[in-house]
Parts: structure tokens; C-alpha cells; sequence
């Protein structure tokens, strides 16, 4: 490229297809509809129980030709998270932060994490006893003397499939 001539322009990929009602989340939230959200509203979409770090989103966007600097990517999903569309957990042994897609804006109950393929699976079939282990968690925070914010409540093992593909090997 010379100074003189007309700078080439990369081909954009088209926007990818953000359904309604995840729009409408978006617009509850006050967050803009920015080609880099669509992005990775897609990913998870397109997998909800697919359960990454933030290096594996940005590779996987990176190589969908989404690619983004790793700075706006840790703030875009502080938003999503902020805004009840995504979950973030800390991934025991791995000192790293998994992000999973919320399908609804209640579906932040106790999840079944497998530790082979990082999929969750969420237990909130019964609700009941996942809230008496948060309330009895949050008295027993309060008789030390702390403030819990939240309780994320998480079952860590090996899934139906890993243990089938396990016992195949």
C-alpha cells in the first residue's frame, strides 16, 4: 500500500442471526446490538450447553473471523454476565472463569458441571432443596461476620456421555 492509492478493504462477514427474544434481553439490559455481541450471543446459541473460557471464545471467534481484542472481549462478557445472558463460574483446578449461556433469565440455578467436557447441565428440577442449601450457606456466612452476595451452587463429576464414551474405550 503507498500512500497515494486507495487502501484495500477486508471482505466482512455477514452479521450473524441474533433470535428475538435474545434481542430482546439485549434491549432490557440497554446494551447496544454491536457486531462483537452478535458474535458471541451466536456461540453460545448455537451451543447452550457449550461452557468456555475466555481464551477458547476468542479463539473460536478468531477463527469464525470475528476476532477481537482480548480486553473488549473480557468486558463484553462482564456485561452479559452483569446483565443476567451469560453465567460465569470459576472452573475448579483450572483457576479459570467458564461462562455459560442462560436461557432464561432465572436459569442461573445449581448446575451439574462434568469435569471431562465442561458442559453443564442445570438441576433446577428441584429448586426446593438447591434454595435451603443456599439459605442454610448464606446463615452460616452471616454467623462468621460476612455479607454473601450470591451463591453459585455447582456439582462437579463426569456426565452420562463422558462415562459412556469411557466405558467404550
Amino acid at each position: 500500500w503507498r500512500p497515494n492509492e486507495r487502501r484495500p478493504t477486508m471482505p466482512r462477514n455477514p452479521e450473524p442471526h441474533l433470535p428475538d427474544a435474545s434481542a430482546e434481553r439485549l434491549r432490557a439490559a440497554g446494551l447496544r446490538r454491536t457486531r462483537a455481541l452478535q458474535a458471541v450471543l451466536a456461540l453460545f446459541e448455537g451451543n447452550p450447553a457449550w461452557t468456555p473460557t475466555h481464551a477458547q471464545l476468542a479463539d473460536r471467534l478468531a477463527a469464525d473471523g470475528e476476532a477481537m481484542n482480548a480486553v473488549t472481549l473480557y468486558r463484553l462478557l462482564e456485561r452479559l454476565v452483569g446483565a443476567g445472558l451469560l453465567a460465569r463460574r470459576t472452573a475448579s483446578g483450572e483457576r479459570v472463569w467458564r461462562f455459560h449461556w442462560l436461557a432464561a433469565p432465572d436459569d442461573a440455578g445449581p448446575l451439574f458441571e462434568c469435569d471431562a467436557c465442561h458442559h453443564q447441565f442445570s438441576l433446577a428440577e428441584d429448586d426446593a432443596a438447591a434454595r435451603a442449601v443456599a439459605t442454610a450457606l448464606n446463615r452460616l456466612v452471616a454467623r462468621q461476620g460476612h455479607h454473601a452476595a450470591r451463591v453459585d451452587l455447582a456439582v462437579h463429576g463426569t456426565c452420562a456421555d463422558c462415562r459412556g464414551a469411557g466405558a467404550a474405550a
